[in-house]
């Protein structure tokens, strides 16, 4: 059989039942709970006694009340519109507010902004934009008068073709160790933050490369979902292989999106395809991977000497002192992108500096392709964040700022305060559509979209991410699945439709 056989369509809630799940009381317990907090923290941090908290609070219980829906009984966990609210009530009202009361910015902005209130201006901002984000969420969804037929997996196609692809990005992958000498030199040169890699041009070897643990954990559950399914401890073995295959291919070289979000795909697989993740599973891991980011972080900047030195002292303070990564920073640097949207907005209203109109999405739409194949290059976000951000005598190319803007950043240094508004429409868009096919998925019985689906779940931080970041992320962790299982389909039967008998009802 090629279908997905033995596995009965999970219970979760149809996207009609859950659009009609109590939105006015979504909104009303966020409302209470966003303002509590909002005027205890007023009374207790004087630096908070300002008007950027009125439109950040409003922010708070917009994006708070979609943030509601995850606590719901009855609400899947992975649920794209709740999950983006957890995210975004992060992005846009806690981060602000804690950069505030611990004076956490980013280092080295040139002519800084009175910090609360270019806050003030980016949470207005941000208001208008979740007004747009919620409507478009609400909108009713046009009825289909009959539903699409599906169309089952060929699996041996799946696993021959998954196999197949397996091994090359193995090969890939030693061919790049090759490159460095062996595992050894790989490890330290991955490590070494004195001197870092260049791996300019490497693009498409990196993607073949780093695309195995992925295809190889959707294999091993797919093929061996039932006894997965009945053993908890061979389930949590493939997951820790495959976080631990993830780091040494991916986390070493000093990213840690690299390891946590194909982690993270990995568990929304299993949520779809094998066995429901529950609520308490979930924040343990939530908790397993805030403490991946801050510790890594001083990985990241300071090397295997930072981690020395924390083994050798028995203590972090150093480390903290030494790389400037400390908890405030983890929250609203790596969990934030307050600071240097309210940059950028503030830079723009003052006229420091004429949009790009939309060279930074010709960037990240062509990253891909020769640059001898383009008749101009577009400048990507470095060059001119470093202009706006440092310095506005750096030349074209020049710049070091690595640093990401969100969608609403992206949007205003392309467009404007229309781009910064309009981010938010795509945004919109993007989570009403992943809504919707999560939620077919989910409910559908065939294999499929059942494994398309979590890899498009990542989209879920769409707000927080650039489009070069967004391109390439999908390209390298979600597309080899993706295509694997569309090739995979084009190779099964439909289903046989059952023929109502004469006199009975379907």
């Amino acid at each position: 059989m090629t279908a997905l056989i033995g596995l009965a369509p999970r219970p979760v809630p149809a996207a009609e039942a859950v659009e009609a799940r109590r939105p006015a009381g979504n909104g009303l317990i966020a409302t209470l709970l966003i303002t509590a907090a909002s005027i205890a923290l007023v009374v207790c941090v004087p630096v908070l006694r300002h008007w950027f908290m009125v439109p950040t609070t409003l922010a708070g219980i917009l994006i708070g009340t979609e943030a509601v829906r995850w606590f719901r009984r009855g609400t899947d966990v992975f649920e794209p519109r709740a999950c983006t609210g957890l995210l975004g009530l992060q992005f846009l009202y806690i981060a602000p507010i804690l950069q505030v009361a611990t004076d956490a910015w980013s280092v080295g902005i040139y002519d800084p902004p009175v910090w609360r209130d270019a806050l003030g201006a980016l949470a207005i901002l941000n208001v208008v934009g979740l007004g747009i984000y919620r409507v478009i969420l609400t909108l009713p969804r046009r009825p289909r008068n009959r539903p699409r037929r599906a169309r089952p997996m060929h699996l041996p196609t799946f696993y021959a073709a998954g196999l197949a692809l397996t091994v090359a990005s193995i090969l890939a992958f030693c061919y790049e160790i090759a490159m460095f000498g062996g595992v050894g030199g790989f490890v330290a040169a991955m490590s070494d933050r004195i001197n870092p890699v260049k791996m300019d041009g490497m693009g498409a070897l990196i993607i073949l490369a780093e695309s195995f643990p992925t295809i190889a954990f959707a294999l091993a559950l797919v093929r061996w979902r039932r006894a997965l399914r009945k053993h908890t401890a061979l389930l949590v073995l493939l997951i820790c292989a495959m976080t631990l295959t993830q780091f040494f291919i991916g986390g070493l070289k000093g990213s840690r999106s690299s390891t946590l979000w194909p982690v993270l795909l990995a568990l929304v697989l299993v949520h779809v395809v094998l066995r429901q993740v529950s609520r308490k599973a979930l924040a343990i891991v939530a908790a397993l991977m805030l403490a991946f980011i801050y510790i890594y972080a001083f990985f990241k900047v300071g090397g295997i000497e930072a981690i020395d030195e924390i083994r050798e002292t028995g203590s972090i303070h150093s480390a903290e002192k030494d790389t400037g990564r400390d908890l405030p920073a983890m929250l609203t640097g790596d969990l934030g992108r307050a600071d240097i949207q309210s940059v950028v907005l503030y830079r723009y209203l003052n006229g420091e500096f004429e949009p790009m109109l939309g060279e930074t999405y010709l960037y990240g739409f062509t990253m891909f392709v020769p640059d001898a194949l383009l008749p101009v290059v577009p400048e990507g976000k470095i060059g001119i964040g470093s202009r706006i951000l440092y310095n506005p005598l750096y030349e074209r190319g020049e710049g070091f700022a690595s640093k990401i803007y969100g969608m609403a950043g992206e949007g205003i240094i392309n467009f404007g305060l229309a781009g910064g508004v309009l981010s938010f429409v795509a945004f919109g868009l993007v989570i009403r559509a992943l809504q919707s096919y999560y939620t077919a998925a989910s409910q559908s019985p065939e294999l499929a979209p059942k494994l398309i689906a979590p890899m498009l779940w990542a989209l879920v931080n769409i707000n927080g991410a650039d489009l070069d970041n967004i391109l390439f992320f999908m390209t390298k962790y979600a597309m080899p699945l993706i295509l694997l299982a569309l090739l995979a389909q084009q190779f099964g039967r439909y289903r046989q439709e059952a023929k109502p008998v004469m006199g009975m009802r379907r």
